[in-house]
């Protein structure tokens, strides 16, 4: 089953890219209200530019985890088994 995931995967992360960016503009619009700095540009102060970061990168990853955990829960619900792992299989890997 989890080879039929992959392609559900991939959309949803697509999809959890766009909404990922569309929330860190907003949110950066709110906080900022200026254009993104560029860590490149010398006249972009650096606080800035590490601040944008940090926030983009945390919207980033919440957004994917969010949209990968409730894509394998849709595909669990369509398809009756759940894509990821178990436990029992995480304890069996390591040891």
């Amino acid at each position: 089953m989890k080879l039929l995931f992959k392609p559900f995967s991939l959309i949803a992360g697509l999809i959890a890219s766009r909404l990922a960016m569309a929330l860190f503009n907003q949110i950066w619009q709110r906080v900022d209200g200026g254009d993104l700095p560029d860590p490149d540009v010398r006249e972009d102060p650096a606080g800035r530019a590490i601040a944008a970061t940090v926030l983009q990168s945390a919207i980033f990853a919440a957004t994917n985890a969010a949209v990968s955990r409730y894509g394998m829960l849709v595909f669990e619900h369509l398809f009756g088994t759940w894509p990821g792992d178990h436990k029992e299989e995480q304890k069996g890997a390591h040891a």
